[in-house]
């Protein structure tokens, strides 16, 4: 339950893939609504119906060589 007064904390989780951040999160979650604060859980790219379609394209679409070069 939010208090009247208190400002939130602001969290982010960063690794390369594989490394356990959404394993990590969830603990954080669990503990943190453990104590009776609020929690909102949401992902880059991604909370929302387009961000998440983003996503997917982003994680698992194929895609041409080029697109991984970078800028010139």
């Amino acid at each position: 339950m939010a208090r009247e007064g208190v400002r939130g904390k602001f969290i982010t989780l960063e690794g390369i893939d594989g490394a356990g951040k959404s394993s990590h999160l969830d603990f954080i979650v669990e503990q943190v609504r453990a104590r009776g604060e609020d929690a909102v859980l949401t992902r880059e790219p991604g909370g929302t119906p387009a961000g998440e379609k983003v996503r997917e394209v982003v994680l698992h679409a194929p895609m041409n060589a080029k697109a991984e070069l970078p800028p010139v």
